[in-house]
């Protein structure tokens, strides 16, 4: 049980509030622990949200940025600062750490920690990339297979610390006690008793994720016209210009008032609390609003994708582009964000109506089938896990299947400390509901070809096995042999291309396939018997979890089939190409 353990995380407010399932998890795991939380300069106040944490470090690399502020202008000063703060960390004799930024530089960070107990990414002597945990190695792959991924980032931090994240939702300490909000909006405007109050977040991280400032101000017209709303516009002050734009091209605009850059953090989470519902971006303004219970309407846009960042709480509301290209890779511009048109204020508007109305969400009748556009609710699942359900019933794609299929595969087989068991479950259930699976039958064949690929992979992770196997014998043996260790080898490599040429050139496999590579990539050491044993164990999960999505996606075939034709001749379904079974 550890006694000492921080936890690294560097890079956003939002992704803060999504380690406290995490956070409270191991507070439960290890009672007497004393837990630290290194964040960046730039959110050390939202530090004083977080629940069950002891004690926290500010990285501070910020009061670098401006060079005419340095003495003598050099990168000496900064490695003096970085080390002396790192001195102080490793002095406190950490038993455990969880690194959940990504950077090499956290990775160098960790290594010079010289911590024992090392969940996620960190770097070996050699500064060759190292990931702890099976969850933080799929948290490696997820960003190069997002189409394949139902996990939120909730989720996948929890699991990597041995966090069963069933029932529980994402927290933060309420820092408003004695706010009054007209005492920080009557100054800018006068107050009404009988006006709603709906929060806007117009801005984000970066600027292509944005919806437009002419929508928000249409949307913003429309709720003042019809519900007598006054609207409450959030942001940093570098926001300050979207805000009074949006301002500008509004008709009401003694309706809204622009907060940007005027509130803190308790402020912000004391008006939150008073909003009904809040329109915004994918932010951390959003989590927090979820974090506090605050409806939202959540705008997902270019590279944000609501399987990773929806805000982790039951009842919320998501929008997304349905078309090919969303969301967009990491490290793509786009020079043309079509999707940000998709999504209409008129849509907005109706929505939030319905909900007060009905205190349910209910879609207009011009969100359907056939329009561009993915709407999701928050909803807790009969796991206790929180995931979206979309309300717009479209028709079933290969990329739904799988992606479900992934789910279920990654639940079972990742970690044997929070293994969910799905004995009994009826999977096709689920996606009938969730989806118009009337031309499923169509799919068959297509998907009859990607089992028939998976079956290669797993023969490919039993002919790896096979080598290792052959060389952990001549490893081990009085005499070791180079020359037949040296034929192994080219033996591995060439196996090792196959597996990665059947992933890249079949998206559906290739989660499986870069998982496997990631776990070679966490091999170290010399001892070429060692290594033959840890990669043989590598081919080996390569194998089964061929083989297992292989019974999911034939289990989701024929439940859906029979469902849809009762007493359904399977000759031609994808069980043909499971032999034995």
């Amino acid at each position: 049980m550890a006694k000492n353990i921080l936890i690294i995380s560097l890079t956003r407010m939002g992704d803060l509030i999504q380690t406290t399932p995490l956070i409270k998890g191991l507070r439960k795991k290890h009672p007497s622990a004393r837990i630290t939380l290194m964040v960046s300069s730039d959110f050390a106040d939202a530090v004083s949200l977080i629940p069950d944490i002891d004690e926290s470090v500010v990285f501070n690399l910020r009061q670098f940025k401006d060079t005419e502020d340095w003495e003598d202008k050099s990168w000496v000063k900064i490695y003096q600062y970085i080390e002396l703060e790192l001195n102080k960390i490793r002095d406190q004799s950490f038993d455990l750490l969880v690194n959940l930024s990504h950077s090499r530089f956290s990775a160098l960070m960790v290594h010079y920690l010289k911590i024992k107990n090392v969940i996620g990414f960190h770097c070996n002597g050699s500064g060759d990339r190292m990931t702890g945990h099976s969850w933080m190695q799929y948290f490696g792959t997820e960003p190069f297979n997002r189409n394949y991924n139902e996990f939120n980032l909730v989720e996948i931090f929890s699991r990597s610390g041995g966090v069963d994240p069933s029932g529980m939702k994402i927290n933060v300490l309420d820092a408003s006690n004695g706010f009054n909000l007209n005492e920080l909006i009557v100054p800018y405007y006068p107050s009404h008793n009988d006006e709603i109050h709906i929060g806007f977040q117009i801005g984000s991280s970066l600027e292509n994720r944005r919806w437009s400032t002419q929508s928000f101000a249409k949307l913003a017209d429309s709720l003042v016209e019809s519900l007598n709303a006054r609207i409450l516009l959030f942001g940093v002050a570098s926001e300050s210009a979207s805000a009074n734009e949006t301002i500008q091209l509004a008709n009401h605009k003694d309706q809204i008032i622009d907060l940007t850059g005027k509130t803190d953090l308790k402020q912000l989470t004391g008006i939150l609390k008073q909003c009904q519902y809040l329109v915004t971006n994918d932010t951390g303004t959003m989590h927090l609003a979820a974090a506090l219970d605050t409806k939202i309407i959540g705008l997902f846009f270019a590279h944000a994708h609501p399987f990773e960042t929806a805000p982790y709480s039951p009842g919320h509301l998501i929008f997304q582009a349905r078309i090919p290209c969303a969301p967009c890779s990491y490290g793509v511009h786009c020079n043309n964000i079509v999707c940000v048109e998709k999504v209409l204020p008129d849509h907005i508007l109706s929505v939030i109506k319905s909900h007060m109305e009905n205190e349910k969400w209910v879609l207009p009748n011009s969100l359907n089938a056939s329009s561009e556009v993915n709407v999701y609710e928050t909803v807790l699942s009969s796991s206790g896990i929180i995931q979206l359900k979309p309300l717009i019933k479209h028709k079933v794609e290969i990329d739904d299947i799988f992606r479900f299929a992934y789910s279920v595969l990654w639940r079972e087989t990742l970690d044997q400390e929070t293994r969910v068991d799905f004995t009994g479950v009826s999977f096709g259930s689920e996606i009938m509901e969730d989806y118009n699976c009337s031309d499923f039958h169509a799919m068959t064949k297509g998907l009859s070809q990607k089992v028939s690929l998976l079956e290669e992979m797993e023969t490919l992770g039993k002919a790896g096995m096979q080598i290792c196997e052959n060389i952990v014998r001549i490893s081990s043996g009085e005499r070791i042999l180079p020359v037949k260790l040296v034929k192994f080898g080219e033996d591995i490599n060439h196996v090792d291309e196959k597996i990665d040429l059947l992933g890249m050139a079949n998206p559906e496999l290739k989660p499986i396939a870069n998982m496997f590579s990631k776990r070679k990539e966490n091999l170290d050491g010399s001892d070429i018997s060692r290594l033959g044993i840890e990669s043989r164990n590598c081919y080996k999960l390569l194998n089964n979890e061929s083989r297992r999505l292989i019974e999911i996606l034939s289990d989701l075939e024929q439940q859906i089939s029979t469902s849809l034709s009762p007493g359904y001749n399977r000759h031609n379904s994808i069980k043909v190409a499971v032999p034995g079974r």
